[in-house]
């Protein structure tokens, strides 16, 4: 009774916190085309890139050397082992090292910060002015916050999924909120910087007292076991090169831009990159939740096949979400752009179409991926992103100084065509996981509503003319009802109609 009542929990918790994260998402992409190009005007396009130039080249250091990781993975099997004494213990050697690497990133901020100028010969002395307090205000919130990564690795563990969505949508609304107050009132890029800033201080507030008050988690700062460090280790140096090298794809290129092209091209990339965002970020809003499963799934008899059925649910479900978007930014992308951002911006369409193509067959490989940490096997998956971080870097070099931002697109389109690639083969050769099987269950048995979807969007927009966002909003609908209409009845089975069902009738009565 206990375990059943547990595993309704769990699903509860999944379900609540994909909800809230789609919430959330859409929060985000509301807030974001209505206050971003207002942003840009307010700041300017060289403030905004600057802005993003910023924020990059922090995150490309601020990497936790895979320990966050390394906590949601540990934490769930101490959990799911009923080992709570471990779980202190094995915070106390995390919390320790997490204050020895904060001293070693802020030398190499010191560096970077000294070396501004060298590094972006490209910008202004304005700029470079600008850019310096930016760096520093960004960095010193960094090093304050970096400790507190684990919090979310904890209440995922935990499975308190739809608490830490909730704190994701605080922080967004009151930094939009905050935002569009401090413009209004004639404030300019260093408002935004200090607004972003506080509510990131603020959530990480919420959440340490939610992991006080609704977790076991404590932390015994006295333990230190260096066998237990050599086990962190073991799985978190893989951890960090992927960490490394995920960031680099997309963190790296606003540097590459603004080495080659200068700030306006870097500008135009974090808008393609904000767009490309906001598609992973739905396809990617249940990545992590999964994981407790993914433990109890790998340690089962039927190992194989369990991991194969839950990647197979999963991944059938995050394609009909992640297939809606992209079609719908394929088929009305254009349009959608020249009514958000005004007419010259095609370059951003193009750039973010190429990246989020390969999204399709990625995306839905979740618990593949899930499954290669669940059993300490992200070795492989490291390998994989380094050879893909060097050839995006390689190919950015060679094409973003000739076509800017639109190099910058296809260098990452081919990066990920070619992840994917390999990532299924691990998928199929090192898990042993059936790659057959998985694509006929999911993408072919989808792929009549994907492709119908498509040619009649291609169509309705081809042959309505743009009329304002009333007519943009009414063509986008329509392809929405096309899609579900196709995937009812002839894609999804009867547990997926149900999910639909019985998400939609707990959404009504909790509005009664």
């Amino acid at each position: 009774m206990k375990k059943k009542s547990k595993n309704k929990s769990s699903s509860w918790q999944i379900k609540a916190g994909a909800i809230m994260s789609y919430v959330g998402i859409i929060v985000n992409m509301i807030a974001g085309m209505i206050y971003t190009p207002w942003i840009i005007r307010n700041i300017g396009q060289s403030g905004y890139g600057l802005f993003t130039l910023a924020s990059s080249l922090i995150s490309i250091f601020m990497v936790d050397f895979g320990i966050s990781a390394a906590v949601s993975k540990f934490l769930a099997q101490y959990i799911i082992k009923g080992e709570n004494e471990k779980i202190g213990n094995f915070l106390g050697i995390v919390y320790k090292l997490y204050l020895i690497l904060d001293i070693l990133i802020l030398a190499i901020f010191s560096a970077v910060y000294f070396n501004v100028e060298a590094i972006y010969a490209n910008l202004s002395a304005d700029e470079i002015s600008t850019f310096k307090v930016i760096f520093i205000i960004t960095a010193t919130y960094n090093l304050i916050a970096f400790p507190f990564v684990t919090l979310s690795g904890i209440l995922t563990a935990y499975e308190k999924f739809f608490q830490l969505k909730l704190c994701n949508i605080i922080n967004k609304i009151g930094t939009v909120i905050c935002t569009i107050i401090a413009l209004l009132l004639g404030g300019g890029l260093f408002s935004l910087v200090f607004i972003n800033v506080f509510w990131n201080l603020i959530t990480i507030g919420i959440k340490l007292y939610i992991v006080l008050k609704d977790t076991s988690a404590e932390v015994n700062f006295s333990y230190w076991n260096k066998n237990e460090l050599k086990d962190l280790f073991s799985f978190s140096v893989w951890a960090t090169v992927i960490s490394i090298m995920s960031r680099l794809v997309f963190n790296i290129m606003p540097s590459i831009l603004a080495a080659v092209s200068g700030a306006q091209a870097a500008a135009l990339f974090g808008i393609a990159s904000t767009l490309e965002g906001y598609v992973f970020t739905f396809s990617d809003a249940v990545n992590g939740m999964f994981l407790p499963k993914t433990v109890r799934a790998s340690y089962s008899k039927d190992r194989e096949k369990n991991l194969l059925g839950l990647m197979i649910r999963v991944g059938r479900i995050n394609l009909s979400i992640v297939g809606i978007i992209v079609i719908g930014f394929g088929v009305a992308g254009t349009e959608f752009i020249n009514l958000w951002l005004g007419e010259g911006y095609m370059g951003v369409y193009i750039c973010t179409m190429l990246m989020i193509l390969p999204d399709i067959i990625y995306c839905p490989q979740q618990i593949g991926r899930t499954t290669l940490i669940a059993e300490n096997k992200i070795n492989f998956q490291a390998y994989i992103y380094v050879f893909v971080s060097i050839v995006n870097i390689a190919i950015a070099l060679l094409l973003c100084p000739k076509l800017g931002v639109l190099g910058a697109g296809i260098a990452i389109g081919i990066a990920y065509t070619i992840r994917l690639v390999l990532m299924t083969l691990v998928f199929d050769k090192v898990l042993k996981l059936n790659m057959k099987k998985f694509f006929y269950e999911c993408h072919f048995k989808l792929l009549i509503p994907l492709v119908g979807t498509t040619i009649m969007g291609i169509l309705l927009f081809l042959f309505i003319s743009p009329k304002g966002w009333i007519c943009f909003f009414c063509k986008c609908g329509i392809v929405v009802i096309i899609y579900a209409v196709l995937m009812w009845f002839m894609a999804w089975n009867k547990d997926e109609k149900q999910l639909v069902l019985g998400t939609l009738k707990s959404l009504q009565r909790k509005m009664k």
